[in-house]
């Protein structure tokens, strides 16, 4: 195990300032991810113009959103360009998996979040993301971390919906037994 940077072990890369006289919403050009697209997985805001290539998403990249609340999530949607205020986070160092990170950054997010005072909208610096210090352990822990996260994470999400189901069932019995 050592400890890392997350700029030591992933690039990190700030948005472009695209023009908004070249934003519309009829679907021609290319998707554009603002801050509230992250989260959602797609984009109804769309480029269209020159941009440089860098820019271009995959489903399936790391964001970042960088005001408001400090999300890092994949992105799940199509071919699209990554506007300002989010940034994408490409993993460079061949010891470092995907999901650990995946599961490891949110935290240092919600602590910088907590710690960051606003007057109007906290804002996230890429310095302070790539000043991220963790432990890292040997690939195979990481992976195996990540798997029991990720079964965790799926046990939780059934859980919910079977007692969301419960919850309407327990409803529906009470009308029936009770209101008819």
């Amino acid at each position: 195990m050592k400890k890392v940077k997350l700029g030591e072990v992933c690039d990190i890369l700030s948005g472009y300032a695209f023009k908004s006289s070249q934003f519309n919403d009829k679907k021609i050009g290319l998707p554009l991810i603002r801050i509230r697209d992250v989260e959602r997985g797609f984009s109804d805001t769309y480029f269209e113009g020159t941009y440089p290539e860098e820019y271009l998403i995959k489903n399936g990249d790391l964001l970042i959103t960088m005001d408001g609340s400090f999300i890092l999530k994949k992105w799940e949607g199509d071919l699209a360009l990554l506007n300002q205020r989010v940034c994408k986070i490409k993993i460079t160092d061949k010891s470092v998996d995907e999901g650990y990170i995946s599961w490891l950054i949110p935290k240092f997010l919600k602590e910088i979040e907590d710690k960051t005072p606003f007057v109007t909208v906290k804002h996230l610096s890429v310095a302070k993301i790539k000043d991220i210090s963790f432990v890292l352990p040997n690939k195979l822990e990481q992976k195996l971390i990540s798997k029991k996260l990720n079964t965790i994470s799926q046990i939780y999400d059934f859980r919910k919906i079977q007692s969301e189901k419960f919850n309407l069932l327990v409803k529906s019995r009470y009308f029936e037994e009770v209101v008819a």
